[in-house]
């Protein structure tokens, strides 16, 4: 079992460059008190502004078809799916034979798919009863934590009342102590992902980076599922490291297809071109005096 934490220290760094060093401590039972009489507050005020509470919204949700048994069910096949997986993962499919380290790679990407798949399903729910009188009392104790349990180093409180905390929730030190007290209350810390089962087999073998990408053993190249080369971006690499589509044919760096240049342009009607007049030299004309001299025989 993870041993509880009392105290989370942050380092906040704005876009200017400065840095602001806060830290989060643990709630006593005090304040713990204080904020469950300001969630019973806010719960009331919800109530008398006939905001829905969990129960009410499910069942209009059902009646809507928005969220029915059949969301349930799968959310619930999706859980059990994980759990079985997650058994294979560790035990191998029967348990008996030794099992190869590729068929772990498979089955670990498999409980990725489906705990993605579970995270939207979830997702999804959460975003329908994040405004019922429930959840919106539930952040209100939250919001009170946040803004009595946070302190710069030296020792003094951040936020001087919970509207102080309420009207700056949105910058980056209410961000970072909200992450913090999170991380102290449920338990939660950066390693949360790197300590799933699928990631710790598959950084075990080596497998992944330290991102958690995965990558193939013998190279270190990042690879995509089906263990094709691809960059940071995920787009498919060539073997000369060049960006190509499914078909293998190149894409530039922004992912496109580049542009044959070659194009003939035969929408354009081209204006035909006049031939210019030529007029033909007239004859000179005889002049007068030689019109007047009467021709003579030769």
């Amino acid at each position: 079992m993870a041993k509880l934490k009392n105290k989370v220290e942050k380092t906040v760094t704005f876009e200017d460059g400065k840095e602001v060093k806060i830290y989060v401590q643990r709630p006593n039972n005090q304040t713990v008190k204080l904020a469950d009489r300001h969630k019973s507050k806010a719960w009331n005020q919800a109530i008398q502004d006939d905001v829905l509470t969990k129960k009410e919204l499910g069942v209009l949700m059902k009646k809507r078809g928005i969220w029915d048994e059949a969301k349930a069910k799968e959310e619930d096949d999706i859980t059990r799916d994980i759990v079985k997986l997650e058994r294979e993962l560790y035990t191998g499919k029967d348990g008996k034979s030794k099992p190869k380290v590729s068929e772990g790679r498979d089955i670990a990407v498999e409980i990725r798919k489906a705990r993605m798949e579970l995270r939207e399903l979830i997702a999804e729910r959460i975003s329908l009863e994040e405004n019922t009188a429930e959840s919106l009392a539930d952040n209100a104790r939250f919001d009170f934590l946040v803004a009595n349990c946070t302190f710069y180093e030296n020792g003094s409180r951040v936020y001087n009342s919970f509207e102080e905390y309420n009207n700056q929730s949105a910058d980056e030190i209410a961000f970072a102590a909200a992450t913090a007290l999170g991380e102290i209350l449920y338990n939660l810390d950066s390693s949360f992902e790197q300590n799933l089962p699928e990631n710790k087999f598959l950084s075990k073998f080596g497998l992944v980076d330290d991102n958690l990408s995965l990558i193939d053993p013998n190279t270190g190249d990042t690879i995509d599922t089906k263990g094709n080369r691809i960059d940071e971006e995920g787009y498919l690499l060539d073997e000369d490291g060049n960006r190509v589509d499914r078909e293998g044919n190149t894409i530039n760096s922004e992912g496109f297809y580049d542009l044959n240049e070659n194009y003939i342009n035969d929408l354009i009607v081209k204006p035909k071109r006049t031939r210019r007049k030529t007029t033909k030299k007239e004859a000179p004309k005889e002049t007068l005096e030689e019109a007047k001299e009467p021709a003579t025989e030769s």
